[in-house]
C-alpha cells in the first residue's frame, strides 16, 4: 500500500465508500473538489453529505504496555497537514476507510472525537496489552446503517 501517493489513497477509499454506498441500494456520488465533502448520498430522499477518511495500514498504537494494532484517523482537521478544522455541519457523517483490508467503519456525529482507533481484528472484548480489559472498537461497530439511522432521526 506504501507504492501510492496520498493522493491515490484518498481516491480509492471515495470510491471504496461509493461502491459501498450503491451496493447497499442508495444513491451515492463523488463531490468536486471545492465541495466540503467526499461523497453525496440520497438517503430516503435527503442528502446526506460523507467526509471519507483513508489510511492505508495498521499502526502501532502505544499502550502503557507496549502497542495496540490498530487503524487510526485524525478527523477534526482538513486539508494537506491538517491545515484548517472542520467546521460545524460541514458534513453529516465520517466514513473512515482501512485501505489493505478494504473496510469502512461509518461514524455519526455523535461518535466524531479527535482521533478515532478502530482495531484490526473483529475480537472487541479482547483486553488490551496493559491488562485493563478495556473494549476496543471494530468496524462491525460502525454500520452504514446505524450511523445513517442516527443523522435522519436528528
Amino acid at each position: 500500500m506504501n507504492d501510492i501517493t496520498d493522493l491515490q489513497a484518498k481516491i480509492a477509499g471515495e470510491h471504496l465508500v461509493c461502491a459501498d454506498l450503491l451496493s447497499k441500494g442508495f444513491r451515492a456520488f463523488k463531490t468536486e473538489q471545492i465541495c466540503p465533502y467526499d461523497i453525496a448520498a440520497e438517503i430516503n430522499g435527503k442528502l446526506v453529505k460523507i467526509q471519507v477518511k483513508t489510511t492505508r495500514e495498521t499502526r502501532a498504537v502505544p499502550q502503557r504496555k507496549g502497542h495496540l494494532s490498530a487503524y487510526m484517523w485524525h478527523v477534526r482537521r482538513a486539508g494537506k497537514g491538517g491545515k484548517r478544522v472542520y467546521a460545524e455541519n460541514e458534513f453529516d457523517l465520517l466514513a473512515l476507510v482501512a485501505l489493505d483490508i478494504k473496510k469502512i467503519a461509518y461514524l455519526p456525529p455523535s461518535k466524531h472525537r479527535q482521533t478515532i482507533h478502530i482495531r484490526s481484528h473483529e475480537d472487541a472484548g479482547g483486553r488490551s496489552l496493559n491488562g485493563s480489559g478495556k473494549h476496543g472498537k471494530t468496524f462491525s461497530m460502525y454500520t452504514v446503517e446505524e450511523a445513517i439511522r442516527e443523522v435522519l432521526s436528528g
